[in-house]
């Protein structure tokens, strides 16, 4: 049981781990993003891609980090 207990605690922390880093990449983007929109007057343009790429950044670290946990599609 001790074994099955580890196991779900390290699934637990990978998952805090990505939902922490996606929402932080989003909103990081966001922030920056509306910050540089105010500075040179390009208003909704660089929220929106800055966004987009923190979710792209995001989707990345996700598939990283799934593979260094070790699930995989295949079954062998």
């Amino acid at each position: 049981m001790g074994e099955h207990r580890m196991t779900v605690l390290k699934a637990m922390a990978f998952g805090t781990s990505i939902a922490t880093t996606l929402a932080g990449l989003v909103g990081g983007g966001f922030v920056l993003g509306r910050f540089l929109d105010q500075r040179f007057g390009t208003q909704p343009w660089l929220s929106l891609l800055l966004m987009i790429l923190g979710l792209v950044l995001g989707g990345c670290y996700l598939v990283v980090t799934l593979r260094k946990f070790g699930v995989m599609d295949d079954k062998k």
